[in-house]
């Protein structure tokens, strides 16, 4: 019984013994594979991305292009930024001009109708529109302190009407011009004086470009 024994027991460790030498070898021969994969991925060449078909002179001739279009397409862009710039500028030019020009009109007291002096400027404002035929007319009609805020704001407005009417009969298109009442509410002096209320009855002219 005890020699039976003793046979079991170096049975078992002989299949343990050959249980660690396979385990072994399997991993060693792993890691072999493993490094030789490595060293092989390593030592390849690095090949740049190509396309099938292509040539690497074709492909330095397009990528040249394609930087010489892109290019031209930043410089148009400046192009058209600058020209909008230039008339922006230009605009502005014509339209501090304007100011200078188109000089506020005067009216009598409690008054739309124009006077002899308001024709003449406002002959001189025509002539300016027909020769700038880029830019709109905003007329504003202006009032006193004098009477009740509902009333001065309809007598600016047909103050600015009247000076509408004026211009388009001189051949001025009704399209390129607005009216606006601002009745009391935008005094040129706010003194309460009568010099400064016949400096308030007035229409203001302001030009934009289309």
């Amino acid at each position: 019984m005890r020699m039976r024994l003793r046979e079991l027991v170096m049975f078992a460790c002989v299949l343990c013994l050959a249980f660690v030498f396979t385990t072994g070898c399997a991993k060693k021969q792993v890691l072999q594979e493993g490094e030789a994969a490595v060293e092989k991925a390593a030592g390849a060449e690095v090949k740049p991305a190509t396309e099938p078909g292509l040539t690497p002179e074709e492909l330095a001739a397009r990528e040249k292009a394609l930087k010489e279009q892109a290019l031209k397409e930043q410089q148009e862009r400046e192009r058209l930024a600058g020209e909008k710039a230039a008339a922006e500028k230009a605009a502005a030019e014509a339209a501090a001009r304007a100011g200078e020009v188109l000089v506020d009109i005067n009216f009598e007291f409690d008054q739309s109708s124009l006077t002899p002096e308001s024709r003449e400027i406002l002959q001189k404002h025509a002539a300016w529109l027909a020769a700038h035929s880029g830019y709109s007319l905003v007329i504003e009609g202006h009032c006193d302190d004098l009477g009740t805020t509902e009333y001065n704001l309809a007598l600016g407005e047909r103050r600015a009407a009247e000076a509408m009417r004026f211009l388009v009969a001189l051949g001025i298109d009704r399209s390129r011009i607005k009216t606006i009442s601002y009745g009391e509410e935008m005094p040129l002096d706010p003194a309460e004086t009568e010099e400064a209320r016949a400096k308030n009855r007035r229409a203001h002219f302001v030009v934009t470009p289309k």
